[in-house]
């Protein structure tokens, strides 16, 4: 049976697609123990690279009990980019274990 064009030497193929699971198995555990940070108008996020929350603080001087929608709208800012940069942090790590293997579209991490 003839493989299609640009898949080339299926042993290597499957070679490098080994490797990368032995690496996958510890990436959940490695991810876990970096962590990202974002600050959006006074508030400070940290998530693990899992995207899990790990804390969040926000400065007293931002607190108005007049004006609660503009800390709503900052903590919701911080998180999103907090959620982003953890998300980002996980594909950067995928990449770095998948190398150039062809991973199909949802198969990734």
């Amino acid at each position: 049976m003839k493989l299609p064009k640009g898949l080339g030497d299926i042993n290597s193929l499957m070679k490098q697609a080994k490797e990368a699971m032995e690496k996958a198995k510890n990436l959940e555990e490695e991810l876990k123990l970096l962590e990202v940070e974002a600050t959006k108008n006074g508030v400070t996020v940290r998530f693990n690279g899992s995207g899990d929350l790990l804390s969040f603080k926000i400065s007293p001087e931002i607190v108005d009990p007049n004006d609660i929608e503009t800390l709503e709208d900052a903590v919701i800012m911080a998180f999103r980019e907090g959620q982003e940069r953890s998300n980002e942090l996980k594909q950067q790590k995928v990449r770095e274990i998948t190398g150039d293997l062809p991973i199909p579209p949802g198969m990734g991490m």
